[in-house]
């Protein structure tokens, strides 16, 4: 498996999102038209990708055979086009909402870490979209796209800085592409419908909905190698479609240990482990404007 290195800060990545994302991609049939397999499998696909990878303590990774058993209903097949050539594939919506004046620092104490109380970074990139291709439930996808962004128009450029939006296309285990340029606009609204997915451990109190997200945009990827970026692009168009996902609003926080085992199998947590990665990059690179409590 190849090693990923950058030359360059991923605002966003966190390092384990890129470990899924290498194991999903890891294996199989590369096929452009609508999958055979329902929704169910599609999403057996999925979460064996998660669990081999990350193991069961892991926020994102484990068996998610119990949560993902709710959302089956709700995965779209849409029509996405990469470099010319129309791929269907399945597309899944995230959303994660925090209370105003929430502070990432509040959420993760890392006991090692003396705490700055003159920092508050806010959460930023609150909207995922998942979009796949798997042949079988019993392998990990053969195609992904993991796009991180947040409600409006998010932009991919990597010269934005600490609030870029961050993409990762992959097909096979060494073809990986990170987002280089482009916008993406999204639009989520929640339903009536509750959704009943555990609350991540850093939420104390909130609530899940089933939402709508109204997608649309065009990112260029640049692929990456042992080396770092190469010169070679990639463009994928997401014309503009209407998906179905998960929204968890958060009302109440609570200050976990991110370092510890957290006995945390759900597909929530995502967004809080993209900040957790943010924070621990603009400690080492300075490239965060954090505003003062």
């Amino acid at each position: 498996m190849m090693a990923f290195t950058k030359e360059r800060s991923l605002p966003g990545v966190a390092t384990i999102t890129v470990a899924l994302l290498v194991s999903l991609s890891a294996c199989g049939s590369d096929s452009t038209g609508p999958s055979k397999l329902d929704s169910s499998a599609a999403l057996q696909s999925l979460a064996l990708g998660m669990g081999s990878v990350l193991g069961v303590q892991s926020p994102i990774g484990a068996p998610l055979g119990a949560s993902f058993g709710g959302i089956a209903p709700l995965l779209d097949q849409i029509d996405v086009t990469v470099d010319g050539t129309t791929q269907t594939m399945f597309a899944l919506g995230l959303r994660e909402t925090f209370p105003d004046g929430t502070c990432m620092e509040d959420l993760f104490e890392f006991p090692s870490i003396p705490p700055d109380n003159a920092v508050c970074t806010p959460p930023t990139l609150g909207v995922g979209v998942l979009l796949w291709q798997s042949h079988s439930p019993s392998a990990p996808p053969d195609r992904l796209i993991f796009i991180v962004g947040d409600v409006g128009t998010s932009n991919f450029d990597i010269f934005t800085g600490f609030n870029a939006a961050v993409a990762i296309y992959m097909q096979g285990v060494e073809d990986i592409w990170l987002s280089l340029s482009g916008t993406l606009t999204s639009q989520v609204a929640a339903t009536s419908q509750s959704c009943g997915l555990p609350l991540p451990p850093y939420a104390k109190a909130g609530s899940c909905n089933v939402a709508t997200f109204d997608e649309q945009g065009t990112i260029t990827f640049e692929e990456y190698s042992d080396t770092g970026p190469t010169a070679r692009r990639l463009n994928v168009t997401i014309p503009r479609h209407t998906i179905h996902g998960l929204w968890q609003s958060i009302t109440e926080t609570q200050t976990i240990d991110p370092s510890g085992p957290w006995d945390y199998n759900r597909v929530s947590g995502w967004p809080g482990l993209l900040h957790l990665n943010k924070m621990s990059g603009a400690s080492h690179t300075g490239s965060a404007t954090n505003s003062a409590r």
